[in-house]
């Protein structure tokens, strides 16, 4: 197999990897630098929105873990790319998170305190805004009694009946169902 070891054939062998499992062996702002350059973002750019500088960037291209999956940016970008996305945005989320909590905070600190600068702003209000109208949210929960639960078991497991049949010793007669025939099927009117 040439160049390929153990861990590489497992992995090739597992057919169904994610972006995930690919880059699990790093973390922290090598990984959203690397997810930043499968989404397509430049070196330099990726690099500002990161946070870090040429010199560490320098170190990073030391570390043979990292440069694997380097070289292996453009095929995790063909395959990936989407996954990837998803990945920045989940950590942007967990930023929100974050700082929507540090808001909260800092807002309990005013009103406690008495001096008022945050609270007056609009994002103040936006943030207070929906946290109560997530709260107002109902869950779209139907309770249900055991009898319906059952009936929901089996609803997918009846046969298809039709009009004639035998079920049981039964000879089961349906009503109410016509057959039409489809305007296309019909002979055309005489004249045409």
């Amino acid at each position: 197999m040439g160049g390929l070891d153990n861990q590489a054939l497992l992995c090739y062998s597992a057919g169904s990897m994610s972006l995930k499992d690919e880059i699990k062996a790093i973390t922290g702002n090598k990984r959203k630098f690397l997810l930043l350059r499968i989404v397509d973002m430049d070196t330099q750019t990726a690099r500002q929105v990161v946070g870090i500088t040429q010199g560490t960037y320098n170190t990073w291209l030391q570390n043979p873990e990292f440069v694997a999956l380097y070289r292996r940016r453009d095929e995790f970008s063909g395959e990936y790319k989407q996954e990837a996305i998803q990945l920045l945005r989940r950590d942007n989320q967990l930023a929100a998170v974050l700082l929507e909590s540090k808001l909260i905070n800092k807002m309990k600190a005013e009103i406690e305190s008495g001096e008022y600068e945050l609270i007056r702003t609009n994002l103040a209000k936006e943030v207070y805004s929906k946290l109560i109208s997530d709260l107002d949210v109902i869950p779209a929960v139907q309770i249900k009694s055991w009898q319906q639960r059952i009936g929901q078991l089996f609803v997918g497991d009846r046969p298809q009946i039709t009009e004639g049949e035998v079920v049981d010793g039964e000879v089961i007669e349906t009503t109410g169902s016509e057959e039409t025939e489809h305007q296309e099927s019909l002979p055309p009117p005489q004249g045409e």
